[in-house]
């Protein structure tokens, strides 16, 4: 019985997934055929069940029938009423776990993280109690992370391999009121986390290897490296990609990205104006502020489990004033009062860092921020050991921000050996971050390197992660952080957070469930 509502189910897997790709005549016809199939199944379980019934036979509950956890089947008297030629149990389960997955076409993803985060620093008592340098730091937590994501490829030609376009959701915990986390802390006593629009946009590929984007979406060349943009920032806007793989596997992938970061409407700015303190004049009109990123990505395999790519891109931050300006008490209202939620938050943009021409004020010290990047990978698909793969990375980022004059280079390297992909499996890697108070917007880039403040810190990172399952894994971060510069009010250079506070420390262990 359980065997046969399970080949049920999977036969109806096997009539859903063409839909997709069907035109709205094709899907008709395809649903009234699954329906009478499905009527079809639906008699032959009922005769099975009448059969089985007379003979005495126990069955498992509905509940256990409507699982897709593993079973072991009956004793040799249900085995006997199984056809030899019919997958075995396992097999079913997996078809089922994909019809679950890819309804209608729809594709469903996501992952559950529960961490613990831990910092430490001791105060600096040689400093007046007015500096925070000499404040300490000490705070446990636990946080979670919850984040679904639903995908739908759109529109195929005739005896096309690829779809035209691709639509891609994705919701998640995150307080409004902080853009570069999507953690949530154990605490509010019982009131509910808020649960938003992460990532929502779509792809048109209109020609082969060229992919046009809009709506939100990961920076253009974010890379879950923790170094120019934090794991959680999303920008708005478009993005242009074409790729050219040759048939030695050598590709060459062109990019380009064009975000709108703000929309201040303002044809001529009144006197009173917070936008006054990030240098703008009475009278005058307030352009958006706009991120633009463009670059180029080469790779090709060196032998048969050996890789590389190279990739140099310049982006451009338009009016970065309106972005430190959100950021201060005086301007908090450009980013509190959010036209975008409808509602005001409770504080002002956060993850500043950056270097600015007053204490706490809304003018950044560099000019601008115009910054060239250059990245190198190099892969290795690994090595057998004791039945687990290692694989082997090596990589390595520089940045120069031609809008500053001091404190605008920043680099990052590291590697990674192993993996977390299953049971037994285990990962190391390690990190070195040094990103000066000039090199990049801060609050774009990870807080967790510096935690508390974006950029004007230097870092070590020692990763360990365990695989458990499949589908779990047991990750573990150390940070080890240290300041850079000092604020030098004779050239009018300030940091929130000079160097000279003690070493601080960062613990990260978190579970990540995926499905």
């Amino acid at each position: 019985m359980i065997q046969s509502i399970f080949r049920g189910l999977a036969c109806a897997a096997c009539f859903l997934l063409p839909l997709a790709a069907a035109s709205p005549e094709d899907e008709i016809v395809q649903l009234k055929q699954i329906l009478a199939d499905q009527q079809r199944q639906i008699d032959e379980l009922r005769r099975e069940l009448a059969e089985q019934r007379k003979g005495g036979i126990v069955h498992a509950s509905l509940g256990e029938v409507a699982s897709t956890t593993a079973m072991l089947p009956p004793e040799p008297a249900a085995q006997a009423a199984v056809p030899a030629a019919q997958p075995s149990l396992p097999d079913v389960n997996r078809r089922v776990d994909g019809l679950v997955r890819n309804l209608g076409g729809f594709r469903f993803t996501g992952d559950l993280r529960f961490r613990f985060d831990l910092l430490d620093r001791s105060a600096n008592t040689s400093l007046p109690p007015s500096d925070n340098r000499s404040s300490p730091q000490q705070r446990a937590r636990e946080r979670y992370r919850v984040r679904l994501n639903v995908d739908k490829d759109l529109f195929y030609r005739d005896n096309a391999d690829r779809s035209l376009a691709h639509f891609h959701l994705q919701l998640a915990t995150d307080p409004y009121n902080n853009p570069i986390t999507m953690d949530t802390d154990f605490a509010g006593v019982t009131t509910r986390a808020p649960f938003s629009i992460a990532e929502a946009y779509l792809d048109l590929t209109p020609l082969k290897g060229l992919t046009l984007r809009a709506g939100r979406t990961p920076e253009l060349y974010a890379d879950n490296r923790q170094f120019v943009y934090d794991d959680d920032v999303r920008f708005n806007g478009f993005q242009e990609t074409y790729r050219w793989t040759a048939k030695n596997s050598a590709f060459v992938e062109v990019k380009a990205a064009q975000y709108l970061l703000t929309d201040p409407n303002i044809q001529v700015l009144p006197s009173s104006s917070p936008f006054l303190a990030a240098g703008y004049s009475a009278g005058q009109r307030v352009p958006s502020a706009d991120l633009l990123d463009q670059g180029v990505t080469v790779g090709s395999n060196l032998a048969k489990k050996w890789s590389h790519n190279e990739t140099l891109n310049f982006f451009v931050v338009r009016e970065p004033n309106q972005i430190q300006l959100a950021s201060t008490a005086g301007g908090a209202a450009l980013f509190a009062n959010n036209p975008i939620l409808g509602a005001t938050l409770i504080s002002a943009l956060g993850g500043t860092g950056n270097a600015t021409t007053a204490p706490g004020g809304a003018i950044y010290f560099a000019r601008e921020f115009h910054v060239m990047r250059g990245a190198f990978n190099l892969n290795y698909s690994g090595m057998q050991l004791i039945g687990h793969n290692y694989p082997f990375q090596l990589f390595l980022q520089g940045t120069h921000n031609t809008g500053a004059a001091i404190d605008q280079n920043a680099y990052m390297l590291g590697a990674a050996w192993g993996q977390e992909a299953r049971l037994g499996d285990v990962q190391f890697q390690y990190q070195y971050f040094y990103k000066p108070a000039n090199a990049f917007v801060s609050q774009f880039t990870d807080d967790d390197v510096g935690s508390g403040t974006g950029v004007n810190v230097k870092t070590h990172q020692i990763r360990v992660n365990f695989g458990l399952t499949r589908f779990l894994a047991w990750e573990n971060r150390l940070y080890i952080q240290h300041g850079i510069s000092v604020s030098n009010p004779a050239i009018n250079y300030f940091v929130p957070l000079q160097q000279g506070y003690h070493t601080q420390f960062r613990l990260h262990s978190q579970f990540v469930f995926t499905f």
